[in-house]
Parts: structure tokens; sequence; C-alpha cells
């Protein structure tokens, strides 16, 4: 299933979101393929990718590390 997600960062800007993004990225690769990250602007960016396995994926979007991060930088993540 191919999904393209709205990234907001409202307590940073996108160069802190992507080396926090990049630095899980051999984790995530488990789970997604065709990965494309296109930057909109200082908060915003867009990640579009193939889901290969989604509870895989639901996990590792729920562990800690990954949650108290993304609440540090404020990301809000919309399914579009």
């Amino acid at each position: 299933m191919r999904v393209e997600v709205k990234i907001l960062i409202e307590k940073s800007c996108f160069d802190d979101w992507y080396e926090f993004y990049k630095s899980y990225e051999l984790r995530r690769k488990k789970f997604v393929a065709d990965e494309q990250i296109q930057k909109i602007s200082e908060q915003e960016a867009r990640v579009s990718f193939e889901i290969i396995d989604l509870s895989g994926l639901t996990e590792l979007s729920s562990e800690a590390f990954i949650r108290e991060k993304e609440n540090d930088l404020g990301v809000v993540v919309s399914i579009i």
C-alpha cells in the first residue's frame, strides 16, 4: 500500500527533524520501500512510501525513543 504523509514540525525545523528521521532509517527500511522525502518548508515535509509490513511499522512508530523525540520536535503526522 502506497502512503503519503504530511509532517508538521511545530517546535523545531526541517533539518532537526530530518536528522532524527534519518537516524532510524535502516530499521524503517525493514517495513517500507521506495521512500521519498520532500522538504516543503522549514516546518513541513512530505514523505511517501510503500508499506511492506504494517504491523512492524506500527510497532516501530510506537517505540518510546521515537515518540519522545517527535514530542520534543513538535511533530504532527497526517496521512494525505
